[in-house]
């Protein structure tokens, strides 16, 4: 989980490395602190001066022999508390909490590798923090990094404002971009639940609101306060004061980038506190439609009567199986809303059969946005929704969330068309040459989408967009789940007729380039005899006005 380790710091990475467990963590830690003593460092670390004359970032400050030393606890008293820190991606902010407040134990994660961190002159391996750090984590997948109910507290460093702003989005002043950063917060306070002890708290380390309006992405509507109550957080009093943490220690990444300058809109930020337990987060239905059905932690809001009970004594029922209520609930407003009519041009009215989330559960609603933006422009909504800070960063830690994007069609299920009683034979025999000549596809064409893959049930109109779709990540990910895709018939069909296709585009154009070359050499040939004639004419009125000129002379 922790990646490669960096050749300057193979001793203290290898010990924090062991820090598999919580309690593993403390010893982890003062084999770090004692190898940073003996001069076996990682090389992040630098002064003050060096790091300024980069240009890239004010000093992380970095404890040692004349710094802050945290004493190691006192295993005769209660344990400290724990909380852990995401979304400080360079470890700063939480260097600057150890110092602030010794007697709290702080464990930070980052998506960033420590030659990431390097590169960017931060020190991989603060040693105020013992070799509490994680680094190429997925903070959508934080669970999976530690063990279960080993912290009191979460804490949320500007959830969704250090990653870059993805290239099909453009700018960060859309709609677009303010439900993207509400997903991702959603994702992590999800799956957060999963590392309490029980009722605990999560702080949120947010802009002041006013300044934060002057900001790039002001105007895209971010509500993270509102965001988190609507995840089932009440505010309570702060718990953190961020005038006790050193300014040099708030210097954060910032859409992607470590400015030179701390822009006006980031100073006077806060640390807000709200209570966090592990109950289901309650959803519109409108919003767990676009969800994967296989998520944790969530339930349906003001969800149908007669649901079923949990298969797992004392657990949330899982979201799988209340969409499958509501579903059941609904079919019969489905059969009346697609019974044949008499006015074949009735259009099926569906207004009011998912209700549409009052404004303050609106937080994850997809934007109306998407629907003014083109497929060439952005094929599929997922495509916004990852998380990088640089190129370089690992895959293992970049989040990337799947959603149903709401352009693409439904498809419908409908009886098979009636066959003829009487087929024609020279009918018959025509369709048996022609489907000796061409394989049929498996599926049928719907919504002008040709190509349809069977594994993520995603269809695009040509083969080259399929293509790509196959070459991302949310394909591989699914492949590398679904066993037996590989060698699957599904997978062999679709690949047929991609294959097809793209032969028929071929021969396409090389008819077309034919036809061209033969064009072309039709218009010299005229354009020679046309030139002849010119030439001709040419000759003879210069002969005719030769003449003119001897009876001029004559005259």
């Amino acid at each position: 989980e922790g990646g490669a380790t960096a050749p300057a710091a193979e001793a203290p990475v290898a010990a924090a490395a062991v820090a598999a467990t919580p309690e593993g963590e403390a010893a982890a830690g003062e084999a770090v602190a004692a190898a940073a003593g003996s001069g076996a460092h990682p090389a992040g670390e630098r002064s003050a001066g060096d790091r300024s004359a980069d240009g890239a970032a004010p000093a992380a400050a970095v404890p040692s022999a004349g710094g802050v030393v945290v004493p190691p606890p006192d295993p005769s008293l209660p344990p400290p508390k724990r909380v852990l820190v995401v979304g400080d991606e360079n470890l700063l902010f939480t260097t600057g909490l150890q110092e602030a407040y010794p007697d709290i134990e702080f464990t930070v994660t980052t998506v960033l590798s420590r030659s990431n961190l390097e590169a960017y002159n931060f020190d991989p391996h603060p040693q105020v923090l013992r070799g509490r750090i994680r680094h190429m984590v997925d903070p959508c997948r934080i669970g999976k990094h530690f063990q279960g109910a080993g912290f009191d507290d979460i804490m949320l460093f500007l959830p969704g404002l250090g990653f870059a702003t993805p290239r099909e989005l453009g700018s960060s002043d859309r709609p677009l971009f303010a439900y993207r950063c509400h997903l991702f917060a959603f994702h992590v306070i999800r799956h957060s639940k999963l590392l309490l002890k029980g009722e605990g708290h999560l702080h949120l380390v947010w802009p002041d609101e006013n300044r934060f309006m002057t900001s790039p992405c002001g105007a895209a509507g971010i509500e993270m306060g509102q965001l988190v109550q609507f995840c089932g957080c009440k505010p309570v009093e702060a718990q953190f004061e961020m005038e006790k943490i050193h300014a040099d220690h708030f210097f954060p990444f910032i859409l992607g980038d470590v400015p030179t300058e701390l822009p006006e809109w980031m100073s006077g930020p806060r640390i807000h506190s709200f209570t966090l337990d592990r109950s289901p987060i309650a959803i519109p239905l409108s919003v767990a439609l676009l969800l994967h059905p296989d998520v944790g932690f969530v339930s349906i809001k003001d969800a149908s009567p007669d649901a079923p009970v949990s298969p797992m004594p004392g657990a949330p029922l899982p979201l799988r199986m209340a969409l499958v209520h509501e579903a059941n609930t609904r079919k019969e407003r489905l059969k009346e809303i697609y019974a044949p009519k008499e006015n074949v041009d009735e259009k099926p009215d569906v207004l009011g059969l998912v209700p549409e989330p009052p404004e303050e559960d609106s937080l994850l609603s997809i934007p109306m946005e998407i629907f003014m933006i083109s497929f060439d422009d952005l094929p599929h909504l997922s495509m916004v929704l990852k998380f990088l800070i640089c190129e370089e960063q690992p895959p293992p830690s970049v989040a990337s969330l799947d959603v149903l994007d709401p352009r693409l069609p439904t498809r419908i299920s409908r009886p098979p068309p009636a066959k003829p009683t009487a087929p024609n034979p020279l009918s018959a025999l025509v369709n048996s040459v022609m489907q000796g000549k061409k394989r049929q596809r498996s599926h049928e064409e719907w919504g002008m989408m040709k190509f349809y893959c069977p594994l993520t049930k995603i269809c695009t109109p040509t083969a080259e967009k399929m293509r790509d779709h196959i070459r991302g990540d949310l394909y591989r990910r699914m492949a590398a789940a679904a066993a037996g895709w590989d060698d699957s018939t599904e997978k062999k069909d679709l690949i047929l007729d991609l294959e097809e296709e793209e032969a028929s585009e071929r021969s396409k154009r090389a008819r077309i380039g034919q036809s061209d070359s033969g064009g072309k050499g039709g218009q010299d040939r005229k354009g020679g005899r046309d030139g002849d004639k010119g030439r001709k004419g040419g000759d003879r009125k210069g002969g005719n006005g030769g003449k003119g000129d001897r009876d001029k002379g004559k005259g």
